[in-house]
């Protein structure tokens, strides 16, 4: 019998109406240590019962979270991909040299190397 025990104990013998004045059979004190202990096992089932629900739904919060979170990156990284591609192009149509106007026939007989 431990501390809590003893605390224990004397809800059992409340439960049971035992007072300083009258005594009751050891037969009777385990019966009721024994309802006694089954109804603190059912509040502690109870509170594990609880904390396993409030960690599920932490554990599925937390997942769907993460769902969202990856597919932001997915969508930010092909957005990525595009605009680098956008700018490869920009890039190419801004470094092909622009060709001098002229006639059509300075293409070909146009300055000439000595």
């Amino acid at each position: 019998m431990t501390t809590i025990g003893g605390v224990q104990m004397g809800l059992a013998a409340k439960q049971i109406g035992v007072t300083a004045e009258r005594g009751i059979s050891k037969r009777e004190f385990e019966k009721a240590w024994v309802e006694v202990m089954d109804r603190v096992q059912l509040v502690e089932d109870k509170v594990a019962k609880k904390a396993d629900e409030v960690v599920l739904t932490m554990v599925l919060s937390h997942r769907q979270e993460i769902d969202q979170l990856q597919e932001e990156l997915y969508k930010m990284n092909e957005r990525l991909k595009q605009i680098k591609d956008e700018q490869k192009i920009h890039h190419r149509y801004q470094s092909t040299p622009s060709r001098k106007k002229g006639s059509f026939w300075n293409g070909f007989f146009g300055k000439r190397r000595r």
